[in-house]
């Protein structure tokens, strides 16, 4: 995730300049004309489906005809359409198809809802729509279209792949070319929405904003243009005027036109049968005369371990930007907002107890107001550690991208797939790769380890045996579609999901034994009872396979909306099924927790979380004996203990951190327990009382991997691209007493 030591060795001075979103573009010379006056429209969300109506679509073109503003284009910033089936698509290109017979052209970058139903994860939308992310110029002007969609997820992301395109692309330009920047995911955090925000965690659409705004360092970006907030919203991203619109169909779209002196932004909105515009910025095309934030630790002669000081200032100072007008606040994580103090030499800053702050790493958000009101944010990670009576970070591996598999443990080695399309062998003591295995595709999947053999999957379509040991081929299956989740392995079958099939293949060779068509495409992890193969699908189904034919010995439908009719949304697909003796248990993501007959699949009992609380959903259930372990979804990071005889709540405990994807791995011993937060909390709880044990903080980075738990260590995983080793704290003996 991050080079610890590096990044602090860098910010060991307070007076270097750290980076920032933007610096004033240099001045054009005379003879730099910009080009002719251009117009453009940019909207967002159009959520086609099927069934969709394209009338919307030529009452824009017609709000837009006459005067000066002929559209020569429109940009669509993400969710084209609502769940990327081949209908929507088709849906999508017959609005693509209309727009381009108003004489207005067509450019889009993906969005969640793209991508993240689709079998195919972002094949379906390359093959329609176009590249994910790409760039073009317009009379001088230079369009920079970003994905930040990830795999199966809702939330935002720049993989490294597309991060070094970036940099690439943009070294080609003057420092003074305008630049708008195109995405679907917002960037900004809070300083946006005037509405409220439903879930906390919603706030942080990004774990690798910090890998992002480096590259815009020195550019004239003029605006950004985002979504997937569903909000006609206006603010300031260190800065830079960024946007976001509602839903299309909501009516809502924005024309855009470029001239030589003014970037003007008009919004559209229906009022009642008609649009009305209005101008919601305007913004001077050479760039403006803005200040820049210098912000840091100014602990030169402290130990990195122990930064306290947050300081700030402006460096360049814009001549509007009076020191006496200005503000400045500090945060530790998504803490509370303390004030900073400024001195005679306008350098604000502020000092706290680092004993207060848990061990961990941590990200000091410090922002100052200018006086024209613009807040500018800069980020810094610090880490805290004391003794070995805390819980302590044994070693950090950075990957190449983002990671959505979970880590497994084989002897001396955390084995691991990531995004970069790698699966890794890593020694478990210090964390440096052993081997590396490489595929076509990202490895979202979590290694299945059967005596030296791991079986996973990867979304180059191809499922894979590797010795454990090195890393080596040993047999390798070709299916039709990616490989999205976790096998599991009875005798000697193998069972997988790809696509829309469910497929049995021998342990060995892994040849095709059998195949079983359902109706959605599976991403969880399997589970057996040596029987059968259980498969929640998103085609709200939950099936059990006959293990050596494969064949449908029963499937129950879940997953109800809340008018009580089945919905695919719904699908018991994310949160992994668990076979328990006589029951396997389901979450669908309605929030209900199902028991089912392993024969037949009656429902013996159901419950939910208790009211007030987090709802179950994306969090797979683990059985203990007459105990089952399941956390929900949402901003208190709740995780709950069922009686599996009662049925009733045995205890609630929360991580004070939303939880989203991850679920309790327990320890060898089922004493305690182990789960991460979305931004890497770590959490180790008793089993028996749900207790908290102990914590200690990833650093900003999404998580959506469950942890491995040796019962000492935890191996953790994030989307900033790192593997962790977590060791808990050693026990004092405190009956022993001190020698005189």
């Amino acid at each position: 995730m991050r080079n610890l030591q590096s990044f602090c060795f860098r910010c060991v001075s307070f007076l270097l300049v750290m980076w920032t979103l933007v610096s004033p573009a240099q001045a054009q010379k005379p003879e730099d004309r910009a080009s002719d006056t251009f117009s453009f429209l940019t909207l967002t969300d159009t959520h086609l489906t099927e069934a969709s109506d394209l009338a919307p679509f030529g009452e824009m073109l017609n709000a837009v005809k006459g005067g000066n503003f002929a559209s020569l284009f429109a940009v669509v910033t993400g969710d084209l359409t609502e769940g990327g089936t081949p209908a929507e698509f088709a849906k999508a290109k017959s609005a693509i198809n209309l727009l381009k017979e108003g004489g207005v052209g067509f450019y889009a970058v993906p969005g969640n809802h793209d991508v993240r139903w689709n079998p195919l994860g972002k094949e379906t939308y390359t093959q329609e729509i176009g590249k994910p992310y790409s760039s073009f110029d317009v009379s001088g002007t230079h369009f920079l279209l970003l994905d930040t969609t990830v795999l199966l997820e809702h939330w935002g992301h720049f993989d490294r792949a597309m991060l070094d395109w970036m940099a690439k692309d943009l070294k080609k330009l003057k420092p003074e070319t305008p630049i708008l920047v195109f995405m679907h995911h917002w960037i900004g955090r809070e300083n946006f929405l005037k509405r409220p925000i439903d879930n906390e965690y919603d706030l942080w659409q990004y774990s690798t904003e910090r890998d992002l705004i480096p590259l815009l360092k020195g550019r004239n970006v003029l605006a950004i243009f985002t979504g997937h907030g569903h909000t006609d919203a206006v603010w300031r991203t260190n800065g830079v005027t960024t946007l976001m619109g509602k839903k299309f169909f909501d009516g809502s779209f924005h024309r855009v036109t470029v001239s030589p002196l003014y970037v003007t932004i008009e919004r559209f909105t229906k009022n009642g049968a008609a649009y009305k515009a209005e101008v919601v910025a305007k913004i001077p095309t050479r760039g403006e005369k803005r200040s820049v934030l210098q912000a840091g630790f100014d602990d030169p002669n402290v130990s990195i371990l122990e930064r306290r000081r947050p300081s700030a200032t402006l460096v360049p100072r814009a001549f509007e930007d009076t020191p006496d007008k200005e503000t400045a606040d500090y945060r530790i994580d998504d803490g509370d907002w303390l004030s900073l103090t400024k001195n005679m030499r306008d350098i604000w800053s502020s000092e706290f107890a680092a004993r207060s702050v848990s061990v961990g790493v941590h990200a000091a958000t410090i922002r100052l107001t200018t006086a024209r009101k613009t807040a500018l944010t800069e980020e810094s990670i610090f880490e805290v550690e004391r003794d070995a009576t805390e819980p302590n970070h044994r070693w950090a591996t950075n990957l190449e991208d983002g990671i959505q598999s979970s880590p497994a443990l084989y002897g001396d080695l955390v084995i691991i797939g990531a995004n970069d399309g790698r699966v890794y062998g890593l020694d478990r003591k210090n964390g440096k790769i052993r081997w590396r295995f490489v595929t076509k595709g990202a490895v979202t999947a979590t290694p299945l380890i059967v005596g030296d053999t791991v079986y996973i999957g990867s979304s180059d379509r191809n499922f894979y045996a590797l010795n454990a040991k090195d890393g080596k081929q040993s047999a390798k299956y070709t299916g039709t579609s990616p490989i999205w989740g976790t096998a599991a392995i009875t005798g000697e079958v193998v069972c997988v999901g790809i696509g829309e099939e469910i497929v049995g293949l021998s342990a060995g060779k892994l040849t095709r034994l059998w195949g079983t068509k359902t109706g959605g495409f599976h991403q969880s992890r399997i589970a057996t009872d040596g029987t059968s193969f259980y498969a929640g699908c998103w085609d709200n189904t939950l099936y059990a396979l006959d293990v050596k034919t494969g064949s449908i010995r029963w499937q129950k439908p879940l997953g109800v909306n809340s008018k009580g009719v089945t919905s695919f949304y719904y699908s018991p697909a994310i949160a992994s099924p668990v076979v328990d003796k006589t029951q396997v248990y389901a979450v669908s993501n309605d929030g209900d927790l199902h028991a089912l007959d392993v024969t037949d699949g009656h429902e013996l009992w159901k419950v939910r979380a208790p009211m007030g609380s987090d709802n179950l959903g994306y969090s797979s259930p683990v059985a203990n004996f007459t105990s089952l372990y399941v956390a929900g979804l949402g901003d208190k990071g709740s995780v709950y203990c069922f009686d599996t005889t009662t049925h009733k709540l045995r205890w609630q405990s929360s991580i004070g951190q939303a939880i989203y994807d991850s679920s309790v791995r327990l320890s060898p011993d089922g004493k305690t327990l182990a789960i991460i937060g979305v931004r890497g909390r770590v959490t180790v709880l008793d089993a028996e009382s749900g207790k908290v044990i102990w914590k200690y903080e990833l650093g900003p980075g999404n998580v959506f991997s469950t942890p491995e738990y040796d019962g000492s260590t935890v191996y953790t995983a994030t989307m900033a691209r790192d593997v962790q080793a977590i060791n808990a704290p050693v026990a004092v003996d405190t009956t022993l007493k001190p020698k005189k």
